[in-house]
């Protein structure tokens, strides 16, 4: 749900703390394997006597390299300011063993930021999330529960909410991707600019829909960690009813 805004104002104040080259990886990928990239690169260093490119090349396409090992040499190759090493990284990525698609994907996002750092000679900010984005934008996963004592919201109502949505999306230089309806809440996909006031926009949106009966909660739940399920959005719903 929205969150106080003490907290809010804190996370707004950090975000506009970021500097301009940022970059927004675009896909999907599960937020826990991200956490276990990141955590295992801090243990990562390059020795220029063992680690060189080619070899490395070589064992990332040898067959038989272990899962474990082979998530190791992606990490270094990502790590060392070389052409060859981000082809190669590349190319793995367009067909890598099922397992390591997404730890490829990291890899190669890594070795892009490692490579524009040293040519632009600045410190390159790489953001990432469990639904990824697009551009300059972050994707996130909005649901809009119903009013309690509302069973069912109409067709007029329904209308309501996606054209407010894009209304204000819109305003924000934001985007709706998807919007779908079901007994007891709405979801809907979005793409929203780093910077954007979010609060701002779901507060507008839900002003606007409850002229038209008050068929909105205003505990609407925004993440860009993952798409939950309408068994977890149930349990969520569920859970804040009883608080």
């Amino acid at each position: 749900m929205l969150e106080p805004d003490n907290i809010y104002d804190s996370i707004r104040e950090m975000i506009n703390s970021i500097p301009d080259n940022y970059k927004i990886l675009e896909e999907t990928i599960d937020i826990d394997i991200q956490k276990d990239y990141f955590e295992s690169a801090k243990d990562i260093s390059i020795d220029p006597k063992i680690d060189i490119v080619p070899e490395m090349i070589e064992l990332l396409n040898y067959p038989e390299i272990p899962v474990e090992e082979r998530k190791i040499i992606l990490q270094k190759l990502a790590l060392i300011d070389s052409v060859e090493a981000f082809r190669a990284i590349e190319k793995y990525t367009k067909n890598p063993h099922q397992e390591l698609k997404e730890w490829a994907v990291l890899s190669l996002q890594q070795s892009k930021m490692v490579l524009q750092s040293s040519l632009l000679d600045e410190q390159q900010i790489f953001i990432s999330t469990g639904l990824g984005g697009k551009d300059d934008k972050l994707r996130y996963f909005l649901i809009f529960p119903y009013n309690t004592e509302i069973e069912e919201i109409s067709h007029i109502q329904k209308d309501a909410l996606k054209s407010e949505l894009d209304f204000y999306l819109s305003k924000n230089e934001s985007l709706t991707e998807s919007i779908d309806f079901h007994q007891k809440y709405a979801v809907a996909m979005v793409l929203i600019p780093l910077k954007a006031p979010i609060p701002e926009i779901i507060k507008d949106i839900l002003t606007e829909c409850n002229q038209l009966g008050n068929y909105l909660s205003h505990d609407v739940m925004i993440t860009n960690m993952k798409r939950f399920s309408h068994e977890e959005i149930i349990e969520i719903i569920n859970q804040v009813h009883e608080e």
